[in-house]
Formats: structure tokens, C-alpha cells, sequence
């Protein structure tokens, strides 16, 4: 991705601030967990308990509510939408980027491999979790999805507290097993994570032919920066811009990649999972071949065992036929999102096989 040197404002974390950052959960969703555990709550949508404590009188969740609904100065509505039009106009190679790209990217870090695995659910019920994954992709890019009464916000922030649940968890389980690792599902991890959504989708629809003008890429990375913000991601954290977003990608990638055995099979499990499957009804070797195109970096695609096989010649082909449709796409966006929004739809219909995403944590109570 291409980028001027005026538009990096905000200085990148450095290597010791990252270091600092992994100590760091989400202070104000940790503290509505507590007072949960404490008052032995819980409810099938856990946000809609936590509003309901803020309206009962509960000082944690009142504080987590104060920061959910008062939008920041810097959120553009506008941009937002324009944002989301950029995923859905190019809906088909957007999961590809998402799919193939964001979520095995994930696993190069070995701290979030190892607690996803001890989830069971990416072993045990993988494209479930997947296709949930995706539902809450689908909620974000939902017209005002991310609007105080959104379907974005409220999958968002379940999705949060269902991290937080798992951030505890693992937690007291390391500390019964006199583990002395990094805190589960913190700050610097959520960052590229947010890396992921943002900068790692941007690059593989370029990679696969997408044409984007500037304007794309920024709306698309604004779309991005308010929903993880509302994740809980430090600010500090959040570039402000896609030329930033090169940068902290960059820097947070020499500070936690080192893909190890777990990454590499929940990498395998994910491909295999998809095999044959929606949305991309391909064999196994071929998605392979994508998530090879799809990943920024040659180093990391190897490390999580994706092969660089022959057929990613033929990507010069495909470039010039995507990119001449996706020129063709601007000049009707609107139309064309909503298709991009109806195939998304109809991919997470199929996946979820009629049982919603409910965002439930599927691991023993403490």
C-alpha cells in the first residue's frame, strides 16, 4: 500500500510500549465481568445485561456505557458508509481477504493461537466460530450498524464481553497451572487484530485486483478504526489513517509474530473447514493458493504452512479481469453494495445452518 509521508500525524508504539501494552486488557470490560462473576449474572445477550445493570445502578457498567455511546469527535457518519460500500461492492473477494487473510493471520501470534485453541471451538466446531465471526463483520457493515441501536454496535460489544469472559478464564486457569505467560486477549493482540480488519482486508483486495482509489482506502480504514474502538482497543493503538495502519502493522508484526505448531494447525483446520464449502466452494489446494495471494507477508504465509504454489502465476490473469469489474462496480456502488450485502447474507444463512450467532463463551464458569 502506497502512502505520503505527511499523512503518518500520530507517532507508531514502540517496541517497549507494545511489550507494555500486552500486560493491558480492557480495564472498563474487565471491571463489568467482575461485578457479573460477583452478582452471578448472565443472560443470552450479555450487552443488553450490561445496559440494563448501567440502568440498575452498577458503576462498572454505567462506565462502559459512557464510553460506547459517546462517539468520538473524530467519527465521520458519512465515511463509515462509504466504508462499508467499499467491503460489500467487492463482497465475494472481500471474504477472500477476510477468510483467507484477516483471520489466519491471527494465528502467526502464538499467544492468541494457544487461547484460541484452549477454546476448543476452532478444533471442535471451526466454521461455526467462522461463520459467527463473520455475522459480526456482516452487523458492522449494516446500514447505522454501529449507531447507539445498531446491529453492529450490539454484536460488537457482545463480541467484546465474550473476549473479556475468555481474558478471565484462561487467566485463572494459567494461574492454577503456575503459568507465567502473556495476559490472554490483550491490548497489543487486539491492535492486530484491528490490523487485521483494517490494513490486512485493504491489501488483499489490492492483491486480488480490487480497484480502490484513496478516498476507498480511507473510508474503508475509518469504518474499521470506530468499530475497534468500540472493541475496546486503546486509542494509542488505533491509526488514525491507512498510511498509519502500514506502520503499526509493521511494528506490532516483529513484536508478536513468530507462528508456531498451534498457529500452523488452526491455520490447517481453518483451510480445511472451508474446503468445499460457502462461500468459495473451492478445494483445499486452491484456497491454499488464496491465502498465500491474500497475506501481506511472504515469511508469515510460509510460517502458518501455507505452500506457494504454482497456479499464484495465474494472478496477473485474474488482477486485470477483477480489477475491469470492479472499475465498472463505482459507477453504480450503491446498487451494487446491496448486492454485496444480500450475498453476505445469504453465505451466513447457509453457514449458520439457522442458529444465529450468539456469541456465548463455551467454556467452564469460574
Amino acid at each position: 500500500m502506497v502512502f505520503n509521508k505527511e499523512d503518518i500525524i500520530v507517532p507508531i508504539p514502540t517496541r517497549a510500549q507494545i511489550l507494555d501494552f500486552e500486560k493491558i486488557g480492557d480495564p472498563l470490560a474487565d471491571a463489568v465481568v467482575d461485578y457479573l462473576y460477583k452478582n452471578k449474572l448472565r443472560a443470552p445477550n450479555i450487552w443488553q445485561l450490561v445496559q440494563q445493570q448501567a440502568q440498575a445502578g452498577s458503576t462498572e457498567c454505567q462506565a462502559l456505557c459512557d464510553e460506547v455511546f459517546t462517539v468520538p469527535e473524530w467519527v465521520d457518519w458519512q465515511q463509515i458508509e462509504r466504508g462499508a460500500q467499499v467491503f460489500l461492492r467487492a463482497a465475494p473477494l472481500a471474504l477472500v481477504a477476510f477468510a483467507l487473510g484477516a483471520l489466519p493471520l491471527t494465528y502467526a501470534v502464538p499467544n492468541i493461537a494457544r487461547v484460541l485453541a484452549s477454546t476448543k471451538r476452532l478444533e471442535q466446531d471451526a466454521i461455526r466460530r467462522l461463520y459467527e465471526t463473520g455475522s459480526m463483520v456482516a452487523d458492522v457493515l449494516a446500514k447505522g450498524g454501529l449507531k447507539a441501536d445498531g446491529v453492529g454496535l450490539n454484536s460488537v460489544l457482545r463480541v467484546r464481553l465474550l473476549h473479556t469472559f475468555v481474558r478471565r478464564h484462561v487467566g485463572i486457569d494459567d494461574a492454577k497451572k503456575g503459568l507465567n505467560l502473556p495476559l490472554a486477549i490483550n491490548q497489543a493482540e487486539m491492535a492486530w487484530v484491528a490490523c487485521g480488519f483494517s490494513y490486512v482486508v485493504l491489501v488483499g483486495l489490492e492483491r486480488l485486483g480490487v480497484y480502490l482509489t484513496d478516498d476507498d482506502k480511507r473510508a474503508y480504514h475509518h469504518l474499521w478504526r470506530y468499530a475497534n474502538y468500540l472493541m475496546g482497543v486503546n486509542p494509542a493503538l488505533l491509526a488514525d489513517s491507512p498510511a498509519q495502519d502500514v506502520l503499526l502493522y509493521a511494528q506490532l508484526k516483529t513484536v508478536l509474530c513468530a507462528p508456531d505448531d498451534c498457529g500452523r494447525l488452526l491455520t490447517d483446520t481453518l483451510a480445511n473447514s472451508f474446503a468445499g464449502q460457502p462461500p468459495f466452494f473451492l478445494p483445499r489446494r486452491e484456497l491454499g493458493v488464496l491465502g498465500s495471494i491474500v497475506i501481506p507477508d511472504k515469511d508469515l504465509t510460509q510460517g502458518l504452512g501455507f505452500n506457494l504454489y504454482p497456479e499464484r502465476h495465474l494472478l496477473p490473469l485474474i488482477k486485470a479481469v477483477v480489477y475491469t469489474a470492479s472499475r465498472t462496480s463505482t459507477l453504480a456502488t450503491a446498487q451494487v453494495a446491496d448486492w454485496g450485502r444480500d450475498y453476505i447474507r445469504y453465505v451466513l444463512d447457509d453457514g449458520l445452518k439457522g442458529r444465529m450467532a450468539d456469541f456465548q463463551m463455551q467454556m467452564g464458569a469460574h
